[in-house]
């Protein structure tokens, strides 16, 4: 019983990590960010200009 507990707990918790990262469509300039899309940002994927990558 108790194993089963920790196995549910473990599958609510890979659940709900995985979805707090969504992916979006778009290139990336030179400083390794980008404009979103209007298609984007109605979604709620990103707002605005941002980065993927660190800056160098």
């Amino acid at each position: 019983m108790k194993k089963g507990v920790i196995i549910m707990l473990s599958l609510l918790l890979m659940v709900g990590v995985s979805s707090s990262a969504y992916a979006h469509p778009g290139r990336l300039d030179k400083k390794g960010g980008h404009n979103c899309s209007a298609k984007s940002i109605k979604k709620g994927l990103c707002t605005g200009y941002h980065y993927h990558k660190k800056k160098k």
